[in-house]
Parts: structure tokens; C-alpha cells; sequence
């Protein structure tokens, strides 16, 4: 395959897609091979977080749609997996999927869930801030990321639903359940909200500047909250953001802990 050569027109930079990761500069690749470990490593581990409900969720139902998101998160983590075997530079590591041991995932999937709320917490927050991602990557230039997001976000709408209608029902009333569940969103939004990013982060700017993705932090950070802010005004849950209607324009408050951020692995260290 020719090398990738972008080209100029009307002083624009116009690049051309690609399914090669060699037809990219290097660090280009660095930087590809970085954002698919840690999009597949984040649905590895979320699809293996809901399987662990599937024999414990309170109802039969709720069984079923637990096995059926973790095999979506599972099958969507095995697509992207085999990419990493075409990146030239990518360490044998990356290349064999059974000799991985430390995989890249946000800190409060290292741990099973501790009871179902915690399963719709994740649900609700981090599986739709996956989804804004891979949203963003549905113009890659990379060819098989476009592809993949494509069918992901198919998958994915059964997810969003699921997570609005849990969120709703453990919310009706005045009730332990909905004490919990407005406090396991306070714990685990600060942590989802920065792995969407920090507005200056070079590496996701990078990204944009080479058409990995069409979207900055900014409007990653719209998507997120257009997804879950009207739901959680609805039910009435105080969570660090606000909503300005005359511009339709959602504002995170609150402190972030940039401080214990990581963002080549979008972790946050541990206090």
C-alpha cells in the first residue's frame, strides 16, 4: 500500500484514510495504538464486570440483559484486539492477548461490583462515555476504528435504555436504593468525567490533529452530559454539572482531580 501523503487544498489539510497503521508517522502510531489499548481494554473489563451479575442480578430479566451487555462489551473488545497485530512497532506483549496480565482500564472496573448498583452506575455513566468515544471515531481516518465504531454504537443503544430505565426505578421513591445510587454516581463521576479528557490534554489534541477522532474534549464532554444530565435532573440527583437552556449548554462544576491524572493511561492514581 502507498504511504499515506496528505495534500493541501484551499490551505487545508486534507488526510486520507487508511487501514495500515504504517502508512502513519510514528508517533502517530504511538498514539493510535494507545487510544484502541485503551478502548478495548475498557470494554474487556466492562463486559467482564457485567458477566459476574449474570447469575446475581436481582431479576431474571435483568440476568438476561446482563449476559447479553457482556457479550456485546466482550465481542466489541475481541474486534478491536487483533488490530494491535498490525502495527509494526506494537510490543509482542500487545500481539498475543493470552500474555497480557496489566490491562489499561479506568481504576473502579480493577474491582468485581459490589452489588447491582454498582453494575447500573457503570452502566449508566462510564458505558455511555465509551459510547461519545467511539462516537467521535465514526470519521477516523484509520479504516477498521471507523468500521468498528460503526458497529459498536449499534450494539451499544440497547445499553443507553438500560441504563436510563434502572436509573429511573431505583430513583421513583425515597428509599435506601436511591440513596446508594445518587452516592455511587458521586463516587465513580469524577473518575468517568476525566477519562473523557482534559481540554488541553496534548495527546487526545493529537488525535484530533491527525483525524483519529472528529471530536476535542469539549464537545466529548457535551455528548457525555446531553446523554445523562437530563435523566439525572429528572430523578433529582445533584451531580456536579449545570444546565444554561437559553444557550443548550451543559457545564461541569466542581473540583476534578487533574492532580492524580494520568492521561497516557487515563487513570487516576490512587490518594
Amino acid at each position: 500500500m502507498s504511504k499515506m501523503q496528505p495534500f493541501k487544498m484551499e490551505d487545508s489539510l486534507v488526510r486520507v484514510s487508511t487501514s495500515d497503521p504504517g502508512d502513519f508517522t510514528p508517533r502517530t502510531q504511538g498514539v493510535l495504538l494507545n487510544l484502541l489499548l485503551q478502548l478495548a481494554d475498557n470494554k474487556y473489563m466492562l463486559g467482564k464486570r457485567y458477566a459476574e451479575w449474570t447469575n446475581s442480578a436481582p431479576l431474571l430479566e435483568a440476568a438476561v440483559a446482563a449476559a447479553a451487555m457482556a457479550q456485546d462489551e466482550l465481542g466489541h473488545a475481541r474486534s478491536l484486539y487483533p488490530l494491535f497485530r498490525t502495527f509494526p512497532a506494537a510490543p509482542p506483549v500487545l500481539k498475543k492477548e493470552e500474555d497480557r496480565k496489566d490491562l489499561i482500564n479506568i481504576a473502579f472496573l480493577d474491582q468485581s461490583f459490589g452489588s447491582w448498583i454498582d453494575f447500573v452506575a457503570a452502566n449508566f455513566l462510564f458505558d455511555q462515555a465509551l459510547s461519545v468515544v467511539f462516537e467521535a471515531a465514526r470519521e477516523s481516518v484509520f479504516e477498521p476504528l471507523k468500521q468498528r465504531a460503526a458497529k459498536i454504537l449499534q450494539e451499544e443503544r440497547f445499553h443507553a435504555m438500560y441504563g436510563v430505565t434502572w436509573v429511573r426505578s431505583l430513583a421513583k421513591k425515597a428509599s435506601p436504593a436511591r440513596d446508594q445510587l445518587e452516592d455511587t454516581l458521586h463516587r465513580i463521576w469524577p473518575e468517568v468525567v476525566c477519562w473523557l479528557g482534559q481540554p488541553d490534554e496534548k495527546y487526545q489534541q493529537y488525535a484530533l490533529d491527525e483525524g483519529l477522532l472528529c471530536d476535542d474534549v469539549d464537545t466529548l464532554r457535551q455528548k457525555f452530559l446531553r446523554r445523562v444530565g437530563p435523566v439525572l435532573q429528572e430523578v433529582g440527583f445533584n451531580l456536579p454539572f449545570t444546565y444554561e437552556p437559553t444557550a443548550d449548554h451543559w457545564e461541569l462544576t466542581g473540583h476534578l482531580p487533574w492532580e492524580r491524572w494520568n492521561p497516557k493511561t487515563r487513570r487516576l492514581r490512587k490518594e
